[in-house]
Order: C-alpha cells, then structure tokens, then sequence
C-alpha cells in the first residue's frame, strides 16, 4: 500500500476541482511506476498550510 501526505498553500484549495486532481494524478503517478494494483490500494491525505507557516531557504513565506 502507498500512503502519500503532500501540502499546499491553502489558496490552492479555493480551486473546488483542485483536490480531486491531485488525488487522482498522485494514485495515477503510483500506478505508472508500481502498476494498477498498487494504485488501487493508494491512500492520499492533502494538508492545506497558510503561507505564513511556511518557511523556504530560512525565510517564512507570509
């Protein structure tokens, strides 16, 4: 079984389609490597994160 955990900033989920793609692209990017059946048993969480909570190259974002 695969278990992704990936974040985004939260503005990316403003977009309703939004977590539905990546749901279905990460469980299809599982299945081109490992094959269907291993996508198939794929689970994928998505965490929203505020830019101020992130930081990149020492720096916080927000």
């Amino acid at each position: 079984m695969a278990h992704i955990e990936a974040s985004f900033f939260t503005t990316r989920f403003e977009d309703e389609k939004f977590s539905q793609k990546m749901v279905e692209a990460l469980t299809q990017a599982v299945g081109s490597v490992l094959g269907e059946e291993a996508a198939n048993d794929t689970a994928v969480v998505l965490h929203g994160i505020e830019p101020c909570n992130w930081g990149y190259r020492g720096k916080l974002l927000g």
